[in-house]
């Protein structure tokens, strides 16, 4: 038999375990277990084998869960991600949600689930709608979600035409309008630092800096792509590249705020001047950008009206009750600081 994987975290059997050494799909797994009369004799003895050759026992954290809020929990998929404006979209969300008498959970993308493993949960928590966040077009999720009758919500740049409801979040724009500021405080010579992102995002933000700086008719081939994640270290060894291959740099935008504390932690160690002699811009607004020396200019994306949107247009769905009233989204704000 083959050598069965264990949780890493419990080093508990899993649902799809079972699947496997009966010969047959998680869903119809976890469908004999809580309602076995929906399944054949045949199958059931053959899954109970299996439940009983590997000892495996049900989540009861999971089950009661699925029962004591039946009909009422709405799963929340969305990459692995620290992002600080993302989470608090997702705090506002799940605020909203709860005050409606819902129950929010999320589920990380990223790493990617098996598709079914993520179909089997879905089922066996029996959630009445689904949000997705930052999911790329052609993220094989959608397989799994799309065939779930139940309004489906997705928060991101990319609208995709198998949900209900989409939300824009315009990278694009947000980073156009950065770019544009950058260029009418005088600069000319401008760098672009980005790192590893949700591919959507990275190329909404690409697109937005490009746009601005063609616009101006500004040479775009100042930009360096790191393979590695977008934090302080990244941004850091990044700025050795931008001085030796463009030393008549200017200024340089970087995608994240992450990227852009790197660069200047480095200028301050090479003692470059910020910004007499180097501009640095970043993105996000974190809480950082404000206590770092000097303070970061970046744009701060609407991410808590964007996420109070997002529930109420799912609440109506969930309802059908259009009496609550839409808050109006905010427009992304440039965040004008020391460092530009």
């Amino acid at each position: 038999m083959a050598e069965l994987k264990k949780r890493k975290t419990t080093g508990q059997i899993t649902l799809s375990d079972v699947a496997k050494l009966a010969g047959v799909g998680t869903m119809t797994v976890s469908r004999a277990l809580r309602t076995p009369e929906q399944v054949s004799d045949k199958l059931k003895n053959k899954i109970n084998k299996a439940v009983k050759t590997l000892g495996y026992r049900p989540n009861l954290a999971a089950s009661t869960l699925a029962s004591a809020a039946s009909n009422n929990l709405i799963a929340i998929i969305m990459p692995n991600s620290h992002d600080h404006q993302l989470l608090l979209l997702i705090r506002e969300m799940q605020n909203c949600l709860i005050a409606q008498g819902y129950t929010p959970f999320i589920v990380e993308s990223n790493p990617p689930r098996k598709n079914t493993d993520l179909l089997a949960m879905i089922s066996s928590y029996s959630v009445c709608a689904i949000v997705l966040i930052n999911m790329d077009k052609n993220n094989r999720v959608w397989q799994v979600v799309t065939h779930q009758n139940i309004p489906i919500v997705h928060i991101g740049s990319d609208a995709l035409n198998y949900v209900d409801i989409n939300v824009g979040l315009n990278n694009m724009e947000a980073m156009f309008q950065l770019t544009e500021y950058v260029i009418k405080k005088g600069y000319r010579e401008i760098g672009l630092l980005c790192a590893n992102h949700e591919y959507s995002i990275f190329q909404q933000r690409l697109h937005g800096w490009y746009k601005a700086m063609l616009k101006h008719h500004l040479p775009t081939h100042r930009v360096i792509n790191a393979s590695s994640p977008a934090n302080f270290s990244t941004g850091s060894r990044a700025l050795a590249d931008f001085v030796i291959n463009w030393p008549e740099l200017d200024a340089i935008v970087c995608t994240t705020d992450e990227l852009a504390c790197g660069v200047l932690y480095e200028c301050q160690r090479r003692h470059i001047r910020v910004p007499y002699q180097l501009a640095i811009a970043g993105f996000g607004d974190s809480e950082f950008s404000q206590v770092c020396h000097p303070p970061l200019t970046t744009i701060s994306l609407p991410y808590k009206s964007i996420g109070e949107y997002a529930a109420i247009q799912l609440l109506q769905r969930l309802s059908e009750n259009h009496s609550l009233n839409l808050p109006a989204v905010d427009t992304p704000i440039i965040k004008i600081r020391g460092s530009l």
